[in-house]
């Protein structure tokens, strides 16, 4: 009881209440002891200030905070920002010295003024660190390019630094016109049609990410054109029906139990697989995961790596 009496006493610099008024998630308001931002949830947080002992619990999540914030505003990173398979921040991460799993123990202790959580991660870890007063904001997570643009838009409101946001946002969208251009020389009638081989569960399919990269990058998303969704697994039967120009293979197994090379030679030498055009001609082009998984600024850099996959002569 005197630990969490203690806890309580510490952590009162912010607050989370059920969103009472018509503040729109993601808007923020300005008052006089600070401002107020609604989370995807309907919590209203009250900041007395700009956050500066702030914690990032998703990979995305440090992505776009790291890329909004000095990384003295940041108390602690979770802990995959350091692992170059998944992170797209491994050198900048090493500016926040402490890395940290998603667990309310090891955040409590860091006695953080906000925490940062995407809707994915248990709705417990947020309640349990509510319950001893640590501002916590729950964003919705993004399975479009569009959505994305717009969690960078909502975090920098949460972190006070709206023009950081903004200005993020603009080299997205330079990027991908960028890679618009080049796209929009390609013919509807050529449009290659492209499957990802994953080790980590996120094929693709209807409402994926990678299906609003793919139509970025001016390619057919194989599994969503096989009507599945991205809880879905394609069969062998639905690659040789859909039958892919191009296979993206992974480059990084987070279970480090898969040898990736002999993975890639049981795609191609599977009988099962041989009348298929991206078997047959070898377009299989192995892409880094955490350009095709991130829900952070740096989706961009996966539409330009399918795009380079499966038009080299374009880009």
């Amino acid at each position: 009881m005197l630990l969490v009496l203690g806890l309580l006493l510490v952590f009162t610099g912010g607050c989370t209440e059920k969103n009472n008024s018509s503040l729109p998630y993601g808007k923020s308001t300005a008052g006089s002891g600070g401002y107020e931002v609604v989370d995807s949830t309907g919590y209203v947080l009250q900041l007395p200030q700009k956050p500066q002992r702030i914690v990032a619990l998703s990979i995305s999540t440090a992505e776009i905070t790291m890329a909004l914030v000095d990384p003295e505003r940041i108390a602690a990173l979770v802990d995959l920002a350091d692992v170059s398979g998944v992170s797209n921040i491994v050198e900048q991460a090493k500016a926040v010295p402490k890395k940290v799993q998603a667990n309310a123990e090891s955040v409590i202790a860091l006695q953080p003024d906000l925490v940062i959580i995407p809707d994915w991660r248990p709705a417990a870890l947020a309640q349990t660190l509510r319950e001893v007063g640590i501002p916590v904001y729950v964003y919705k997570t993004a399975t479009t390019i569009d959505e994305v643009k717009q969690s960078i838009t909502i975090i920098a409101h949460v972190v006070g630094e709206e023009q950081a946001g903004e200005r993020l946002v603009a080299e997205m969208e330079t990027q991908l016109e960028q890679v618009n251009e080049k796209v929009r020389q390609i013919p509807k009638d050529s449009q290659q049609v492209v499957i990802r081989f994953s080790l980590m569960g996120d094929g693709g399919g209807k409402g994926s990410t990678f299906e609003d990269i793919c139509r970025q990058a001016g390619v057919i998303e194989g599994a969503a054109l096989a009507g599945l969704s991205r809880e879905d697994v394609m069969s062998k039967e639905q690659i040789v029906s859909v039958n892919p120009d191009v296979i993206l293979l992974p480059a990084w197994d987070y279970t480090g139990k898969t040898d990736i090379t002999k993975f890639a030679e049981d795609v191609q030498n599977d009988p099962a697989l041989q009348s298929v055009k991206a078997i047959r001609n070898k377009k299989m082009v192995a892409v880094p995961d955490r350009h095709l998984t991130a829900t952070s600024q740096y989706i961009v850099l996966g539409v330009q790596d399918v795009v380079r996959a499966v038009y080299p002569q374009y880009f």
